[in-house]
């Protein structure tokens, strides 16, 4: 749309250049008709007359557009000639009065103006000098007028022309920014279609090759969309995994019901803890499934990990545990604060619970991935054996049923690991306890 004006401007501007050029070249003979008229002028005895007048032949033929004249100017602008062309056919040029105030304030200067001619609608350009002649008191006025209107007619044939093509040009111009947008953004308009085929559930994500600037768009879309069927997927598997694991204890519930008219109260509170821890953990597991998604959170790994053992040394103040921490500084996790609490406060918590003298805690960046970094809490209990290690990660299960526990701790810190894209390992320490490791993603 700025062009547009542009190019307006532009053919005005070539009109304008073009009219100052026609009429320089249409007044330079009229400028040495002038000079010829002066050089030609003698007065003798106090007359003045022309010792050879100009030789075109225009001059001499009636009325065809080309005129001079000698002679005084009065102040109405009318010339009394002195001397004049044939083709005035007696008549004389009259002067607009801008252009006598000039000559009479510029005197021996030329001027170049405008005025009517003797023949009807005639429109001429002059060029006109007063001077004062050896010899003589008055001074006279040199007049050469030519017809302008031929001159006038190119200048407008001229305007129109620069004008149709510069609006030829913005059409062109038009016309091609609109089939460049068109094909430019046509790999767009089929990847728009494409993502209403998913949507309206035509494909299962966009397919089609794409320009090197739009396939990485193309790229993320598919991910996103594999993103979200994750996220239902995910939503589809809590639901099951939470309806299968209410239906033991309100069968139970039921076959009490029915079994006798009263059913213990103890019967009924275990069972309903049981329900409560269940839909505890799948609430957690769905709440850290989407916060491990967030973008731009994270968590200062050292200080979360050192306010637990400060919290932990106090509350397992009476079994004078040897805590040997070693925490990197700088671990960022790429995270919620309250997930990384609660996954290391339960690794750790375990670790105090099963220990018998010593407990370390290290933090570091994976070897084997600098997107992540890995914290290893291990104790000097009595450990498991390696074929236990999968049972001890499933949902409510409680190896050893006399200490106090729920069961869901190390599957809660394996469901929120695998949240984060990261993963929990069971191994056997060197201080012969158990060792966990826990890896998560860290912000570089």
């Amino acid at each position: 749309m700025w062009a547009l004006p542009l190019l307006l401007v532009t053919a005005l501007t070539l009109t304008w250049l073009y009219r100052n050029t026609t009429y320089r070249s249409f007044d330079d003979p009229l400028v040495s008709a002038v000079t010829a008229l002066i050089a030609t002028a003698e007065v003798q005895d106090g007359s003045l007359s022309l010792t050879r007048e100009p030789l075109d032949p225009r001059y001499q033929r009636a009325l065809s557009g080309r005129y001079w004249v000698v002679g005084f100017l009065r102040d109405d602008g009318i010339i009394t000639p002195i001397s004049a062309s044939r083709s005035l056919l007696g008549a004389t040029l009259v002067l607009p009065p801008d252009a006598v105030d000039e000559l009479q304030n510029q005197q021996g200067e030329e001027i170049r103006t405008r005025a009517e001619g003797p023949d009807a609608d005639e429109f001429l350009r002059l060029v006109a000098r007063q001077v004062v002649l050896p010899n003589m008191n008055t001074p006279v006025v040199i007049v050469a007028a030519a017809d302008s209107r031929a001159a006038s007619r190119s200048i407008l044939s001229f305007a129109l022309t620069a004008l149709g093509l510069m609006l030829l040009i913005s059409l062109g111009l038009i016309i091609a920014v609109v089939t460049q947008v068109r094909t430019g953004l046509k790999p767009l308009f089929e990847l728009r279609d494409r993502v209403a085929d998913v949507r309206e559930g035509r494909t299962a994500q966009v397919d089609g090759a794409y320009p090197a600037e739009i396939q990485p768009l193309a790229t993320e879309l598919n991910s996103l969309i594999a993103h979200n069927k994750d996220v239902v997927e995910r939503a589809r598997t809590h639901v099951g995994n939470l309806a299968h694991a209410l239906k033991t204890p309100l069968a139970v519930l039921q076959n009490e019901a029915e079994a006798s008219e009263k059913t213990p109260s103890e019967i009924v509170s275990r069972q309903t803890e049981t329900m409560k821890q269940q839909v505890d953990h799948h609430l957690r597991r769905a709440r850290a499934a989407a916060r491990g998604q967030a973008i731009g959170v994270s968590t200062d790994v050292t200080q979360t990990l050192e306010g637990l053992a400060r919290t932990l040394s106090r509350i397992y103040k009476s079994k004078n545990i040897d805590f040997d921490i070693d925490f990197m500084h700088g671990l960022m996790f790429r995270g919620e604060k309250r997930d990384l609490e609660e996954m290391a406060g339960n690794l750790m918590d375990n670790a105090c619970k099963w220990t018998k003298t010593s407990l370390e805690a290290r933090s570091f960046v994976n070897p084997d991935d600098e997107t992540s970094f890995i914290l290893v809490v291990a104790d000097d209990g009595p450990g498991m054996a390696a074929d236990q290690y999968s049972e001890a990660l499933k949902r409510g299960a409680r190896l050893d049923e006399a200490t106090p526990g729920s069961g869901f701790g190390l599957a809660i810190v394996q469901d929120l690991a695998q949240a984060y894209k990261g993963s929990l390992k069971l191994d056997k320490s060197e201080m012969g306890g158990l060792k966990v490791t826990l890896t998560l993603p860290r912000r570089i």
